[in-house]
C-alpha cells in the first residue's frame, strides 16, 4: 500500500468517522503503507520480491486454466498442480517478504490458501488412515493460523487502532472453510458424495484469496472501492461455485 493509499484512508476515516464504510478502511490500515514497485524491491530481498510477483501471476493464469478446462482433462489437471505450486511458493516468499514488514491480513491470505488447496488435494485422495491424519493437521493449522491473526489484531481493537469490523471480514473465509472442515469430517460416512464439491469450492477460495491479497495493496492506484475489496470474494467465490456446480451436474450429482 502506498503512500497516497494511506493518506486517501485516512481521509475517509476523518472525513466520514461515522459509516461503516470508514471503519473498513481504517481497518485495512493493518497492512503497512509499502509501495509497490516493480523497479525497486527494496527493503525486500529481490529475489524473493520478484519470484512472489512472477510466480503469483502465473498461478493466477494456471488457475483460470483450471477453472475454465474440462474437468478431469489433461489440462484441468496440469494447470492445477501449477496452481497449487505457485501457491506453496508464494506462500514461502509472503513469509520471507513479512518477516521485513508485516501485515497480518496478507500473512492469514498467504497460509489460507496454502491450507485451502492443500484440502482440496487431499479431498481427491482415497480415505487412508494418512490422508485423514494429514486433513486433520491441516484443520489444526488454520485454527493456528486464526489464533495468530486475532493475537496481532485484538489489541489494536481494545486500543481503538482499528474496528473490529476489518479482522472480522478477513477471518470470513477462514472461518468458512473450517466450518466445511467440520462438516466434512462429521460426514466422512460419505465422503465419496462430498470430495468433488470439497474439491472445487476450496480451489476457487484459494483463487479469490490470490486475487485479492494483491488488490489490498493496489487497489488506489486501479480505484476499486474498499468495500469491494472486503467484500468482492465473499460474494464472487459462492457464485462461481454455483455455476460450476451446475456445469459438471454429474460428477456432484451424488452431493
Amino acid at each position: 500500500m502506498s503512500a497516497i493509499s494511506r493518506k486517501r484512508i485516512l481521509t475517509m476515516v476523518k472525513n466520514r468517522s461515522d459509516t461503516g464504510l470508514s471503519k473498513i478502511a481504517k481497518g485495512l490500515l493493518m497492512i503497512p503503507v509499502d509501495p509497490v514497485d516493480l523497479t525497486n524491491p527494496a527493503p525486500f530481498d529481490a529475489l524473493s520480491y520478484y519470484a512472489h510477483i512472477v510466480i503469483g501471476a502465473l498461478g493466477l493464469i494456471a488457475a483460470i486454466v483450471a477453472l475454465t478446462a474440462k474437468k478431469g482433462s489433461m489440462f484441468h489437471i496440469l494447470a492445477g498442480r501449477i496452481f497449487a505450486a505457485g501457491i506453496l511458493v508464494v506462500a514461502i516468499t509472503s513469509l520471507i517478504l513479512l518477516s521485513v514488514r508485516m501485515a497480518p491480513p496478507l500473512l492469514v491470505a498467504a497460509l489460507t490458501s496454502v491450507y485451502a488447496v492443500g484440502t482440496a488435494i487431499l479431498a481427491l485422495k482415497p480415505a487412508s488412515t494418512k490422508i485423514k491424519v494429514t486433513e486433520y493437521g491441516f484443520f489444526i493449522f488454520e485454527i493456528i493460523v486464526v489464533a495468530i491473526f486475532l493475537a496481532m489484531a485484538v489489541p489494536q481493537i481494545i486500543a481503538g487502532s482499528i474496528p473490529p469490523i476489518g479482522p472480522l471480514v478477513i477471518l470470513t473465509i477462514p472461518i468458512i472453510l473450517l466450518v466445511g472442515d467440520i462438516h466434512f469430517f462429521r460426514n466422512a460416512h460419505v465422503r465419496s458424495a462430498l470430495r468433488i464439491r470439497r474439491h472445487l469450492a476450496r480451489m476457487i477460495w484459494a483463487f479469490v484469496i490470490a486475487v485479492r491479497a494483491p488488490l489490498a495493496e493496489i487497489y488506489s492506484q486501479l480505484e476499486i472501492p474498499v468495500a469491494l475489496i472486503l467484500f468482492g470474494p465473499l460474494l464472487v467465490a459462492p457464485i462461481m461455485i454455483i455455476i460450476f456446480l451446475r456445469k459438471y451436474p454429474k460428477m456432484t450429482k451424488s452431493i
